[in-house]
C-alpha cells in the first residue's frame, strides 16, 4: 500500500494511506478529504475530527481503529462512529507502547473489540469479507417473533427493554453484531444471545450508545440561557430550582446548564438553591459523569473562560470543578419504567426521543408533562418535536431551539408504562385486498344506484346514546321529531312527537333488555293510507382498534312508513248501525285510556325527573370523590417522585461515601508507609493527621488530635511559629525556616493547602534534616570527595552551608577548637567567634549571597576563636564561595599566625 502525505484537498483513493500534515485537521466532506486549519485548543492534528466527519458522511460503512498513542485523542471520534451504527476496534493497551489513545476509547464505551494489532487485522477482513457476501438487508429480523425473542434475551440477562426502540435502529444493530460473528441466519444469533450473557450486553450496549457534549448546538444554548434567565426571575424568595436531565450519557449537558445558572446566579447577584437530576440506565457513562473527568479533546470547543473557571487541569484531563459537581445528582433511572421527578422547572432531554417508536414518544412526553410545574419548559434535540405527539400538552416557545413550554391541561393523562419485553407488541397482520378493479362506467352507475338507494329505500334513523341524546341523524326525521320551544334539549323524547314519545320510550327500554325491539303498526304517522313501524337496535361505538377495552353503546332509531291499499281500511259508511255504535263506544274508551295513559306518563315523568335530579346530584357527589381519587393519585405518583429522589440521593450518598473511604484508606497508607515527617494542621491551627515518621520524631500520640500545633509542647525550637503559621495562612505563600531540634539543625517548610475552590483550609509543615544522612538519604558525593583531601592538609578547614552551619571539619580544625566532633558538627561556625561583627563568617556570607560590593568574603582577615577551654587565641581565616552540586557552599581556611607568616608573608632576601 502506498503512502502519501496531505497537503491539499483531493478524493481518496483505494488501497492508500494518508497522513495528515501538522497544523491541519482532514474532514471527510462528499467523498473528498479537506484540510481546514487545525483549532487552537487540542491536538494538531485530531483524528476526533476525522472520525466525526466519517460518521456523518459514511455512516455504518465507516471503520475506525485506534492504536496506539498518547492522549485521548480518537475517543470522541470513535463514539460518533458507532453512534452512526459504524465499527470500532482499539487496540489492547496491553500491546501498545503508548496506551493513552486506546485506554481513553475503551473507558468511554465506544470499541466494539479490544485486540492486539494482529487481531485487528484479521477481525477487520473478516467483518468486511462477512458484510460484502450478505448485505445487511439480508440478515435483518423479519418477524416480530425474531424481535420479541430478542428483546426478550436482552430483558431476561440485563434487565433492560427495548422493545420500544425503534426498530429501523435496532436492525441494524443486530446485523452488525451478527456481522461481527459472521453469522447469516438471525436464528444462529438468537441462539448466541440466548447463551452468552456477553453478547446480551453488548448488543445492549450498542443501543444505549449517545453522542454528547458540553454546550451542543452553541445557539440553542443561547435561546436555554434565555429561558434559564425566565424561570430565575420567576422563582419566589425561599423557592429553588429543579432541572431534570434523562438520558445524561456522560454528564457534559447537565453540567453545562449547571455552569449557565451559576453565571446567571452570579450576574443576577442571587442565591436560589437549585439542583440537577441528571439519570441514565447506562451504569459505565454514569460513572465517568460522576467523576467530571474529560479528556482535552472531549473541552476542546469550549469558551477559555469557562474552561478556565470551571475546570482544574489533571495532567492531559479536565476536571469540573466542585461547586459545579455539587450542583448534579447522577441515578440510574429508566424513564419509560420509573416513577419520574416531581416539581420541575426545566427538562432536557436531547436525542433521547430519536430512538423510541411514535406509542413510547407520546407515554414519554406525558410523563414529562406530569413531572413539570405549571408553565415549566421541555428542550428536546434538533430532530425532535412535542407537537407531533403531544399537541395538547405542550406549546412551542422557541421552536428553532425545540424548547416548549407545558399547556395546563389540568390533571397529566394516566402514566401508562410500556410492555415488558415478554409481551412486545403482537405481529400486525395485513388483511389482503380483494377489491377488484371496476371500470369507470360501472363505477358511475353503482354511485348512482347508492344513491337512490339512500334517498328512497333507507329510512330515516336517529343514533342516539346511551341516555337518550341525539348523536346523529340521517333521513327526513321532521314528521317524526320537531325542536321545542325555549333552550335546546337533544334527547329523543323531548324531541317526539305526540303519541310518537312513548312509543319510543316503550321501545327504548326494551331493546337495552333484549338489544332490539320494533313497535305494531302504528296509524299516526300522519299520511292516508301509511302506517309507521319504529325500530330500535342497539349498536356498538367503540373503536375496537384504538382501545379494545372500552365499552361504549348507543341505539339506533329507525322510522319505518308503510303504504297500503285502501282495501285495508273498512268504510264507514258500509256499516250497520249497531257496528257503528260499537265502534263509536270504542273509539270515547280508548280516548279515555289515552288520556288516563298521558296523566300517568306525565306521572312518571315527574317522577323520572326527582330521579334524574336524584342521579344528578349522585353523579356530582361521583365526580367529587373521582377528583378525590384523582387527587390521591396524583400524590401517590409525587410521593413515587419523591421517593425516586430520595433513592438517587440515597444512591449518590453511597457513591460518594465509597469513594471517601477509598480515599480516606489511600491517604492512611500514605502516611503510614512516608518516611518523611509531615505534620497536617486544619485553619485554626489544630492537628489533623501526621505520618508515621513525624510521630516517631517528635513523640506524637493519638490524643494531639484536634489540638493547637503550638499547645502540644513541640521540641521545636521556632519561638515566632504561631505568627509563622498565621502568615501562611493569610498570604497564602509558602514559608521555609531554620529551627532546630534535639540540638540538630531542621528545615520547617510551611506550606498552605488550598481546596479546588482555592480556599484555604490549612497548613502543611515538612521537618526537613539536610544533613540526615541516613540509609534513605546518603551523604551526598561531594562531602566525601572533600574528606579524602581536607584530611592531608596542613591547616584547619571547615566547610558550612549558607546559613554558616558547619557540615564538614577536618581533624587540624577539631583540634584547635578542642571540640570532638559530635559536640561540633552541625552547629553555626559564629559559637567560634569571641565577638559578634562584621568580620564573622556568617556576616560575610550573608554579605555575599547578597550581593553586597562592600563583602568580605575572599579575604584573609584577624579573628578571636574561644577554644573549648575557654584559652582565646588570634588566627587567620578566608572565607571563600564553592558550588558544589548546584548548591552554594563556603570553606573556611583558618591559620595560625605563624603558619600565615610562612605561607603567605615574603621571606627577606
Amino acid at each position: 500500500m502506498s503512502v502519501e502525505l496531505l497537503v491539499k484537498d483531493i478524493t481518496p483513493q483505494k488501497g492508500t494511506i494518508y497522513i495528515i500534515g501538522p497544523g491541519r485537521n482532514a474532514v471527510f466532506n462528499k467523498g473528498k478529504l479537506t484540510l481546514p486549519p487545525a483549532a487552537a485548543v487540542g491536538p494538531k492534528p485530531s483524528i476526533d475530527v476525522f472520525l466525526q466527519s466519517l460518521a456523518a458522511g459514511v455512516g455504518e460503512k465507516a471503520i475506525a481503529v485506534i492504536l496506539s498513542g498518547t492522549g485521548s485523542d480518537g475517543a470522541q471520534g470513535a463514539l460518533a462512529v458507532k453512534a452512526a451504527n459504524g465499527t470500532v476496534f482499539a487496540q489492547d493497551p496491553k500491546t501498545a507502547k503508548y496506551r493513552g489513545m486506546p485506554d481513553a476509547t475503551i473507558e468511554i464505551g465506544a470499541a466494539d473489540l479490544v485486540l492486539s494489532p494482529e487481531g485487528i487485522a484479521q477481525k477487520v477482513n473478516e467483518f468486511i469479507s462477512t458484510s460484502e457476501l450478505t448485505p445487511i438487508e439480508d440478515v435483518l429480523p423479519k418477524p416480530s417473533s425474531h424481535l420479541e425473542r430478542i428483546f426478550k434475551g436482552i430483558f431476561d440477562k440485563t434487565g433492560l427493554d427495548f422493545s420500544g426502540y425503534k426498530h429501523k435502529t435496532i436492525n441494524r444493530r443486530i446485523a452488525r453484531r451478527m456481522a461481527f460473528h459472521r453469522l447469516k441466519n438471525i436464528e444462529d444469533y438468537i441462539k448466541l444471545l440466548n447463551k452468552e450473557q456477553s453478547e446480551a450486553e453488548s448488543l445492549a450496549k450498542d443501543f444505549l450508545i449517545s453522542v454528547t457534549e458540553f454546550f451542543r448546538d452553541p445557539n440553542a444554548f443561547d435561546d436555554l440561557r434565555t429561558v434559564l434567565g425566565e424561570i430565575v426571575d420567576r422563582t419566589e424568595d425561599k423557592g429553588n430550582i429543579r432541572i431534570w436531565v434523562p438520558g445524561c450519557a456522560n454528564g457534559e449537558e447537565a453540567y453545562s446548564i449547571a455552569i449557565i445558572l451559576h453565571e446567571l446566579m452570579l450576574q443576577k447577584q442571587l442565591s436560589i438553591p437549585f439542583q440537577i437530576f441528571a439519570s441514565d440506565i447506562d451504569d459505565l457513562a454514569l460513572n465517568q459523569a460522576r467523576k467530571g473527568l474529560y479528556s482535552a479533546a472531549q473541552v476542546e470547543g469550549l469558551d477559555p473562560r469557562i474552561l478556565e473557571t470551571f475546570f482544574h487541569q489533571r495532567e492531559d484531563r479536565y476536571q469540573i470543578s466542585k461547586v459545579i459537581r455539587d450542583k448534579v445528582v447522577f441515578a440510574r433511572q429508566n424513564v419509560i419504567m420509573d416513577p419520574p421527578f416531581s416539581k420541575i422547572d426545566l427538562i432536557s432531554c436531547r436525542n433521547l426521543l430519536i430512538y423510541f417508536s411514535n406509542e413510547l414518544q407520546k407515554i414519554v412526553l406525558q410523563t414529562f408533562h406530569f413531572a413539570l410545574n405549571k408553565h415549566g419548559f421541555l428542550f428536546l434535540g434538533k430532530s425532535e418535536s412535542a407537537l407531533n405527539n403531544a399537541p395538547h400538552l405542550f406549546d412551542g416557545y422557541l421552536k428553532k431551539s425545540q424548547i416548549f413550554i407545558r399547556k395546563g391541561y389540568g390533571l397529566s393523562p394516566t402514566l401508562d408504562r410500556i410492555q415488558s419485553a415478554n409481551n412486545y407488541a403482537r405481529a400486525v397482520v395485513e388483511k389482503p385486498n380483494n377489491n377488484v378493479s371496476i371500470p369507470s362506467e360501472k363505477r358511475s352507475i353503482s354511485a348512482r344506484i347508492e344513491k337512490i338507494l339512500l334517498e328512497e329505500v333507507i329510512p330515516a334513523t336517529v343514533l342516539i346514546d346511551k341516555d337518550g341524546n341525539v348523536l346523529h341523524i340521517k333521513g327526513d326525521i321532521y314528521a317524526y321529531l320537531e325542536l321545542p320551544q325555549g333552550s335546546l334539549d337533544v334527547n329523543i323524547l323531548n324531541l317526539a312527537k305526540g303519541d310518537i314519545k312513548m312509543d319510543i320510550r316503550s321501545l327504548l327500554s326494551k331493546a337495552k333488555i333484549h338489544g332490539a325491539a320494533t313497535s305494531q303498526s302504528l296509524f299516526y304517522s300522519g299520511k292516508e293510507h301509511e302506517l309507521l313501524f319504529i325500530n330500535v337496535r342497539k349498536v356498538d361505538l367503540n373503536n375496537k382498534d384504538k382501545d379494545p377495552n372500552k365499552d361504549n353503546f348507543g341505539y339506533l332509531v329507525a322510522f319505518l312508513p308503510t303504504v297500503v291499499d285502501e282495501n285495508f281500511f273498512v268504510n264507514p259508511s258500509e256499516m250497520d248501525p249497531q257496528r257503528r255504535e260499537a265502534q263509536r263506544n270504542l273509539e270515547n274508551e280508548i280516548q279515555v285510556f289515552k288520556e288516563r295513559l298521558q296523566t300517568t306518563v306525565e306521572e312518571l315523568e315527574t317522577i323520572n325527573e326527582e330521579i334524574q335530579s336524584t342521579n344528578e346530584e349522585l353523579q356530582s357527589s361521583n365526580e367529587e370523590l373521582q377528583s378525590t381519587n384523582e387527587e390521591l393519585q396524583t400524590s401517590n405518583e409525587e410521593l413515587q417522585s419523591t421517593n425516586e429522589e430520595l433513592s438517587t440521593a440515597n444512591q449518590e450518598l453511597e457513591v460518594k461515601g465509597n469513594e471517601l473511604e477509598q480515599l480516606n484508606s489511600d491517604l492512611q497508607n500514605m502516611l503510614e508507609n512516608m518516611s518523611e515527617v509531615v505534620i497536617l494542621l486544619d485553619s485554626r491551627l489544630r492537628v489533623v493527621r501526621f505520618t508515621k515518621a513525624a510521630k516517631k520524631l517528635l513523640k506524637l500520640g493519638e490524643n494531639i488530635i484536634h489540638q493547637t500545633v503550638t499547645t502540644i509542647g513541640l521540641d521545636i525550637d521556632l519561638p515566632n511559629l504561631r505568627n509563622e503559621l498565621m502568615q501562611v495562612l493569610s498570604l497564602k505563600e509558602t514559608k521555609t525556616l531554620q529551627a532546630t531540634l534535639k540540638t540538630k539543625p531542621y528545615k520547617i517548610r510551611l506550606v498552605p493547602y488550598e481546596t479546588e475552590s482555592q480556599n484555604i483550609s490549612g497548613v502543611i509543615m515538612f521537618l526537613e534534616n539536610p544533613y540526615d544522612f541516613s540509609e534513605l538519604n546518603k551523604e551526598p558525593l561531594y562531602l566525601k570527595s572533600i574528606e579524602m583531601v581536607a584530611d592531608d592538609v596542613d591547616y584547619a578547614l571547615i566547610v558550612m552551608d549558607e546559613q554558616g552551619t558547619i557540615i564538614y571539619a577536618n581533624v587540624r580544625a577539631l583540634n584547635i577548637a578542642g571540640f570532638h566532633s559530635s559536640e561540633f558538627m552541625y552547629k553555626n561556625i559564629d559559637m567560634l567567634m569571641l565577638e559578634p561583627g562584621s568580620d564573622q563568617p556568617s556576616q560575610c556570607m550573608e554579605d555575599y549571597l547578597s550581593s553586597n560590593s562592600e563583602t568580605k568574603a575572599g579575604t584573609w582577615k584577624d579573628v578571636t576563636i574561644q577554644k573549648k577551654s575557654g584559652e582565646r587565641t588570634i588566627f587567620k581565616m578566608k572565607v571563600e564561595a564553592l558550588t558544589l552540586d548546584d548548591k552554594t557552599n563556603f570553606i573556611a581556611k583558618i591559620f595560625t599566625l605563624d603558619e600565615y607568616s610562612k605561607r603567605y608573608m615574603p621571606t627577606a632576601r
